[in-house]
C-alpha cells in the first residue's frame, strides 16, 4: 500500500488530480483500511480530503436504491418478476425506439412487461439520455436536447458546455420517459432503471426515498452523512466536494455541479451523496451479511441472481462498456449481472475471486464486494470528462493493493 500512497501524493500533489479516498475492509475485522490523499479541488485555497468530506457518487447510488428494494421484497410488498407498471403506470404501454426513417424515429409497442428484476439489470430496455440511440431520436424530433447533452458530455469546449449545462442540470434533477431500445428482458443497456426503482419504492412505502433511506438503511448503519438532500444537512453541505473536470490536454478545472443539492426528484440512481466512512459501512454489511439491513437469504438472492438468458452478457455493447477502464488482462472477460451490479466471473488480474460485485459512478467512485475473497472496498473522488482516465488505473492499483496487503498478512 506505501507505493500507492506514494504514487497519490505524486499525483495529486503536482496538480494531476484531485483529492482520492480509499476504504476497504475483510470479512473478519482484522482489516480496516481509510485513507484521505490530497485536497477537493485544485483551487489554491482548497482544503485537504479528509472524514468529513462529502461528495456526490452518482451511479454507485443504485447499491442503496437496491437494498431499499430488496427490503420490499423480503416484506411481501412486491416480487422480482412481477410488473411494476400496477405501480408505475408511466412504464405501462412503453414503445421502442425502432430506428429512424424518412428523417423520422420510428416506435412500436412494446409486447413485455418490465419487471422488477428488468430494473435491477438493466435489462428493461429503458436507456440513459445521453445514450447514443436516443440523441439520435431526439435530433430526429428536432429536439435540441440530444445535441446539448452530446456536447455536454463528449466535448471539453468551456463555451459549448455552459450553454448545455442547464439542460444537464434538468436531466439530473428529473426522470422523462425515453422511448426503450429492446423488448423488455430481451437486451442490456446501461439506463433509468434504478432511478424508476427508487419511484418504485416511494410508491411502496408511501414515503419519500430519503426518508425511507435514513429510517431504513443510513441510521441503521450509522451512515450519518449520507443523502440524497445535502441541502438539508449542514455539515453534509458545508463538507461538500466541488466537482472538477478534466480536459483533453490534461488539465483539471473546478466546474458547476450538475447534480441536485435539492432535488425535486429522489434520483435512485445518481442522487446519492456521502462520505468515505458511510459508504464503506453499507459495502462492509453486506459483506459480512450482518442482516443489519437485509436478512441473510436476500444477500444471497441479491448477489447470486443471473439473468436468465445468459447470452445477453456476451453482447459487444456489454463489453464495451465494461471494459472501460479495466486491466488488460481482464479486457474481453466475460460478465453476469446480479441485483446489485455487475459480476465477474472468473478471478481478474488483481485478485478479485470469480463472483464479485462492483459498480461505480461518473463522478469516479468505484465499489467491489468479493464474498469469496472476503473483502471490500471503495475508491472516490470528484471529477467529471471523457479525458478522466487516472482515477480507474489509480482504481485498479488501490484493489490490487488491498488484495497483495492481504495476502502478505497470511
Amino acid at each position: 500500500m506505501d507505493i500507492l500512497e506514494r504514487e497519490l501524493r505524486e499525483e495529486t500533489g503536482k496538480n494531476s488530480l484531485p483529492g482520492v479516498m480509499l476504504a476497504a475492509a475483510n470479512i473478519d475485522g482484522t482489516f480496516n483500511y481509510i485513507n484521505y490523499i490530497g485536497k477537493t479541488s485544485l483551487e489554491p485555497d482548497a482544503h485537504p480530503v479528509s472524514e468529513a468530506t462529502t461528495f456526490c457518487v452518482a451511479s454507485s447510488t443504485k447499491l442503496a436504491t437496491s437494498v431499499a428494494v430488496m427490503q420490499c421484497v423480503e416484506r411481501g410488498l412486491i416480487g422480482l418478476e412481477e410488473d411494476v407498471s400496477t405501480l408505475l403506470p408511466e412504464l405501462k404501454d412503453v414503445q421502442i425506439f425502432a430506428g429512424i426513417e424518412d428523417g423520422k424515429p420510428v416506435l412500436k409497442k412494446a409486447k413485455n412487461t418490465i419487471t422488477l428484476s428488468h430494473l435491477l439489470t438493466h435489462t428493461s430496455g429503458l436507456p440513459s439520455p445521453e445514450e447514443e440511440e436516443i440523441m439520435e431520436y431526439y435530433q430526429a424530433l428536432g429536439d435540441p436536447k440530444g445535441t446539448l447533452l452530446m456536447r455536454y458530455f463528449m466535448t471539453d469546449d468551456e463555451e459549448v458546455r455552459a450553454k448545455a449545462l442547464p439542460e444537464v442540470q434538468h436531466m439530473m434533477n428529473s426522470l422523462e420517459l425515453e422511448p426503450l431500445l429492446f423488448e423488455p428482458g430481451t437486451g442490456w443497456t446501461y439506463g433509468q432503471g434504478t432511478d424508476w426503482t427508487g419511484q418504485l419504492v416511494e410508491k411502496l412505502t408511501h414515503q419519500s426515498l430519503e426518508t425511507y433511506c435514513q429510517a431504513n438503511i443510513f441510521r441503521t448503519l450509522g451512515m450519518n452523512s449520507t443523502t440524497f438532500r445535502p441541502a438539508d444537512h449542514p455539515h453534509v453541505l458545508s463538507n461538500l466536494m466541488p466537482m472538477s473536470f478534466r480536459h483533453k490536454d490534461g488539465s483539471i478545472k473546478t466546474e458547476a455541479n450538475i447534480y441536485p443539492l435539492a432535488p425535486t426528484i429522489e434520483l435512485g440512481g445518481s442522487g446519492l451523496y456521502t462520505s468515505t466512512a458511510d459508504f464503506i459501512k453499507l459495502l462492509t454489511s453486506l459483506l459480512c451479511n450482518d442482516g443489519k439491513v437485509l436478512r441473510k437469504g436476500t444477500v444471497d438472492l441479491m448477489f447470486n441472481y443471473r439473468i436468465p438468458d445468459e447470452n445477453i452478457m456476451k453482447s459487444e455493447k456489454v463489453k464495451e462498456f465494461f471494459d472501460w477502464g479495466a486491466h488488460e488482462d481482464d479486457v474481453g472477460m466475460d460478465y453476469g449481472h446480479c441485483l446489485c451490479g455487475l459480476v465477474n466471473l472468473r478471478d481478474m488480474k488483481t485478485g478479485k475471486k470469480a463472483g464479485s460485485v462492483r459498480w461505480g459512478g461518473g463522478t469516479k467512485s468505484f465499489w467491489w464486494i468479493d464474498r469469496n475473497g472476503g473483502v471490500c472496498g471503495f475508491y472516490g473522488t470528484q471529477i467529471l470528462g471523457p479525458a478522466e482516465r487516472l482515477s480507474a488505473e489509480l482504481y485498479r492499483k488501490f484493489q490490487s493493493a488491498v488484495y497483495a496487503g492481504l495476502e502478505a498478512s497470511k
